[in-house]
């Protein structure tokens, strides 16, 4: 199996977030939206069941693995889900002229669809291809690369001193050497995986794409208005659209990945 301790790679994001999210986030905790703790509790969640499908199948807990895989159609809409509140709640505090999100909201918005198209495509392929030990595990790990910008672009506040919002325009930087990053770390386990190393790859260059879109659209005036305007749209109706679109994706991956292939050598998810 490859990846043997893929979950220790795993967890160490997690300290790695809550330094990141500290500011805006874990310290007002009490006082956050709804559509703030649905986008961190999933994506948390999302994190935990990739550190636990590690651990299992590198430990002979097969049954629990395959539970896990199967609680992670259910996770995965939930993501989605969060993820719409999250655009549309960058929309709003855009349109209602927040200082950080007036400079960033409309550019950073591009980061988010690019990595949750990414994330939704390698969830689907990761079902899809269940039972290919090789292709599986390296699809479903490779969802994490899409939570990586948001982790690293918040930490590179702390070298570059930001400490106010006087000091928001250096961010913009910080955001784009977290992709750089981002995308050396995919490039270099597709090198790494050498004939397996497709979706790392992939990765790598969605995270490319997202940083171009970040630095050209992101910035027309155009698109500034036209994102604005997305803060007044109703939540719910969009939020249900991305749960039923999880589920038919899940669902498409499933039935697809369910008919053993030649030389299969992988579990369910």
């Amino acid at each position: 199996m490859p990846y043997r301790h893929a979950h220790w790679y795993i967890l160490a994001l997690f300290p790695l977030a809550g330094l990141a999210f500290w500011q805006g986030y874990l310290s007002q905790f009490a006082t956050a939206s709804a559509r703030f703790h649905a986008h961190g509790m999933t994506a948390t969640l999302w994190l935990a069941l990739l550190a636990a499908q590690s651990w299992t199948i590198h430990h002979g807990k097969r049954p629990t693995h395959r539970t896990i895989g199967m609680l992670s159609l259910v996770l995965f809409p939930l993501f989605l889900m969060g993820g719409i509140g999250i655009f549309l709640g960058m929309a709003d505090r855009f349109a209602a002229g927040s200082p950080f999100h007036v400079m960033y909201a409309p550019r950073l918005v591009w980061l988010d669809i690019v990595g949750v198209s990414g994330f939704a495509y390698f969830y689907y392929e990761a079902l899809r291809q269940r039972r290919k030990v090789h292709l599986h595990s390296r699809y479903l790990l490779a969802t994490a690369i899409f939570l990586l910008p948001p982790i690293f672009g918040r930490l590179m506040a702390i070298p570059l001193g930001v400490t106010g919002p006087e000091d928001f325009g250096k961010l913009g930087t910080g955001f784009q050497i977290a992709n750089a990053i981002t995308a050396a770390i995919a490039f270099g386990l597709a090198i790494r995986s050498g004939k397996h190393g497709r979706p790392w790859a992939l990765a790598g260059i969605l995270t490319i794409l997202a940083a171009l879109l970040y630095q050209t659209v992101g910035g027309l005036p155009a698109w500034r208005m036209l994102y604005a305007d997305a803060g007044n749209l109703p939540a719910a109706p969009f939020a249900l659209a991305a749960g039923l679109a999880g589920i038919a994706i899940g669902y498409a991956g499933w039935m697809v990945g369910r008919r053993p292939t030649a030389g299969a050598g992988a579990l369910p998810a």
